[in-house]
């Protein structure tokens, strides 16, 4: 009798304890909502968007360029000798490479901008929510891209907006 009761004892003990695990407190946030809508990563997001128009518009006056080139190469083509027309080819051709070049140049460099800013963005929100995870008993914290489902209760995201306006004005 005394063997079986240790038994019991032993399996409620587990039981017990595996239940604990279940009482942990687990939030979710969305981050990008974060961004979009805090001061700073309204700051960072302006600070992209302009020198993505930058970009965007310094392609538009190559691509206006190019363009001009090939009509002027098409009124060209019936008038001029052989060789002036192949050297106009050519140097058309290599305007053409330069501007490929340069779009790609433009875009991986707006890429890396944009994944450093994004960086300094998680380093400077991580401490605020460090101390909330401590202030408020948190064990863990989500993105919310990778919750099925869950109540809007433990979205913290409103609160982590307000912490983070609070202290990057």
């Amino acid at each position: 009798m005394t063997r079986k009761k240790f038994f019991v004892f032993i399996f409620l003990l587990f039981f017990f304890q595996g239940n604990h695990s279940l009482a942990e407190k687990i939030v979710y946030m969305d981050f990008n909502y974060i961004v979009n809508n805090s001061i700073i990563g309204k700051k960072v997001l302006d600070e992209l968007n302009i020198l993505n128009k930058k970009n965007i518009d310094n392609l538009k006056n190559n691509q206006n360029m190019l363009k001009k080139e090939k009509e002027e190469i098409n009124k060209i083509k019936n008038v001029a000798s052989n060789e002036d027309l192949k050297k106009k080819v050519t140097l058309h051709n290599q305007n053409v490479k330069k501007f490929d070049d340069l779009k790609k140049k433009l875009s991986d460099e707006m890429n890396k901008k944009r994944n450093e800013e994004m960086k300094k963005l998680v380093e400077l929100i991580d401490p605020l929510l460090q101390d909330y995870m401590k202030n408020n008993s948190i064990d863990m914290i989500l993105n919310k891209e990778i919750v099925y489902i869950a109540k809007d209760e433990y979205d913290i995201s409103k609160a982590i907006i307000e912490l983070t306006n609070s202290k990057y004005k």
